[in-house]
C-alpha cells in the first residue's frame, strides 16, 4: 500500500470522527476547526531526527489498537478552518496535500493529493472525539500516516 492511499485511508477515518459535533461548531464560527497531524509509525525507536516527537499518549493509543506499530511518532501538524461547502487545501508535505470539504451536516469529504495527483477520496460521517486516519506502508516496515481530527470552536 503506498503512503499517500495509506494517508487517504487515514484522513477518512479521522473525517468520521472530528465532525460529530458539525452543527453546533457551525454556528459558533465560520468554520470548522480541524487538525491534520503527520505521524510516522515504526517498530524501531527515533533516530537522531529533531524534527520527530514522540505522538500524545492517547493518540498513540488509539493508533496501536488499529495498526501493528508499537511506535508513533509526531512529523507536522496543521490546523485549518473548514468552510460550509468550501473546499480547503491542508499542505501536509512537500508531496502530500489534504483538501477537504464540507457537505453539511455530519459530512465531509477528504481527498489526499500526492505529488500533484489524486491519490485516494473518502466520504464521512464524522462523529465528535473521533480519528480519521489516512496513510501507507513505508520502507524498513515502517508507515506515514495522517490524523484528521476535530478542534473544538474557538471562543
Amino acid at each position: 500500500m503506498s503512503i499517500c492511499r495509506f494517508l487517504a485511508f487515514l484522513i477518512g477515518l479521522l473525517g468520521i470522527l472530528c465532525f460529530g459535533g458539525v452543527r453546533v461548531h457551525a454556528a459558533e464560527s465560520s468554520g470548522i476547526r480541524v487538525e491534520a497531524i503527520l505521524v510516522w509509525a515504526s517498530h524501531a525507536a527515533k533516530t537522531n531526527d529533531t524534527n520527530l516527537k514522540e505522538l500524545e499518549p492517547a493518540l498513540a493509543k488509539k493508533l496501536s489498537k488499529r495498526f501493528k506499530w508499537p511506535l508513533y511518532y509526531e512529523v507536522r501538524r496543521k490546523e485549518a478552518s473548514v468552510s460550509d461547502k468550501d473546499l480547503t487545501k491542508v499542505p501536509i508535505s512537500e508531496k502530500c496535500m489534504l483538501e477537504v470539504k464540507h457537505l453539511g451536516e455530519h459530512r465531509f469529504e477528504v481527498k489526499l493529493i500526492g505529488k500533484g495527483k489524486p491519490v485516494s477520496r473518502s466520504v464521512e460521517s464524522l462523529a465528535n472525539g473521533h480519528i480519521m486516519i489516512v496513510g501507507g506502508d513505508d520502507k524498513n516496515d515502517t508507515a506515514w500516516l495522517i490524523v484528521i481530527r476535530e478542534l473544538p470552536a474557538k471562543k
